[in-house]
Parts: structure tokens; sequence; C-alpha cells
């Protein structure tokens, strides 16, 4: 998988729920049965379905923008059944992968989480907890998650790639949400004591398969 391949996903994913929260089912990378004939030497990165509404979702970016686009528009031009959106992307960022933790350090940063939740502070332990998670996430995989991740794709790919269980998954999925929300102003959320106990748990798991010694 090349860097730009992971950086389209990155924008797909986040105008994909805006599609499905109005009913469309959505597939990214839509195999050719799922296309018309006029698309067979095309494939867009999404396609959106609903009551015999046909979107193609095309994330274009830099120089080839406004070419790319052109040529788009001409395919969809003559076809009454379906519709082309283009997105529109920042260039891709020249700046180099994120420092990979060492295990040591992620260890450490596991123990100040630990003492953060016996200090009952919640609220900054959680948060906390999932930049170590981003960390060891990052030394786990630093091909795929070299970047800055989102919260739901950081459990995502971990998931798909086995590295965390369905349960240990959930588990992310339920803290994520709050993350997210005292990420943007919610500083009177609850955290649970016990989700943070099992938020820990797994971060003291994934921690023995991460590097021994600092990557760059």
């Amino acid at each position: 998988m090349t860097s730009t391949d992971v950086a389209e996903r990155d924008v797909i994913e986040l105008v994909l729920p805006r599609y499905r929260d109005e009913g469309y089912e959505v597939y990214v990378h839509p195999s050719p049965s799922l296309l018309p004939p006029f698309m067979k030497s095309y494939q867009p990165d999404a396609i959106a379905l609903r009551d015999g509404r046909k979107i193609a979702i095309e994330v274009v970016r830099g120089d080839e923008a406004s070419r790319k686009a052109e040529s788009l528009h001409s395919l969809f031009a003559e076809q009454d059944d379906w519709e082309l959106q283009i997105i529109y992307a920042p260039p891709l960022s020249s700046r180099s992968n994120l420092l990979i933790a060492s295990r040591p350090i992620i260890l450490e940063s596991i123990r100040r989480v630990d003492a953060l939740r016996e200090a009952g502070d919640r609220l900054p332990s959680l948060m906390m907890a999932w930049a170590t998670f981003e960390a060891i996430g990052r030394a786990l995989l630093p091909t795929q998650l070299g970047q800055p991740q989102s919260p739901a794709r950081l459990v995502e790919v971990l998931a798909s790639e086995g590295i965390i269980t369905p349960d240990e998954a959930q588990v992310l999925r339920r803290a994520s949400a709050i993350r997210n929300a005292v990420a943007h102003g919610a500083i009177d959320a609850v955290v649970d004591d016990e989700l943070l106990q099992q938020v820990i748990a797994i971060l003291s798991t994934l921690a023995e398969m991460a590097p021994a010694e600092a990557l760059s």
C-alpha cells in the first residue's frame, strides 16, 4: 500500500459517514461487478447507492486535480442515473513520518496513565491513554500508521490486522467516543474507572509487541 493510497483512504473515511447517515450503502474501491458498463476503464474511490440514486466519489489532489476532474466530468456527462462527486484534497505533506516510540517509552507512558487514573484524574488519564495507543499502533504498523490517525481508523486498522481482538476493539471504540467528545470541548465527560482499567490492560498487552529500540 502506498502513502497516496493511505492518504486518499483517510480523506474518504472523513466524508463517508455523511453518506451513511443519509441512508446510502457505501462501497470503498468497489468491485467491477458493482459498476456500470461505462465505468469499465474507471474505478471510483467509492460509490454510494440509495433508492435509485447512484453517486461515484473521487478524491483528487495537487497538480492532477483539474485535469482529472475535467476528464471525469466528461465521462459522466451523458449519464442520467449516475452522479459524480469530486472531493478536492490538500496536497500530500512532504514531511517524514512521526518518530516511532520504543517499548520502554511506551511502558513509561502506560505507567503515567495508570498513575493519573489512581489519582482520580480520569479525563487526563484517558487522553494520555489514547496518545499512548496511537504511539503503539505506529510502532506496530509504521507503514500504515506513520502519520496522525483518526481514532476510528486507528482501531479499525489494528482490528483488521488481528492485532486487537473484537472485544478489545469494542472497548477501544467506547473509549474513543469519550476521547472524541473531550477533544471537542466536553470537559465534563464522565470516564468510567473500569473502562480505563480495560484500556490500560489492552495497552500493556500491545506494548509487549512494540520494538525495544526507538526507530525513525
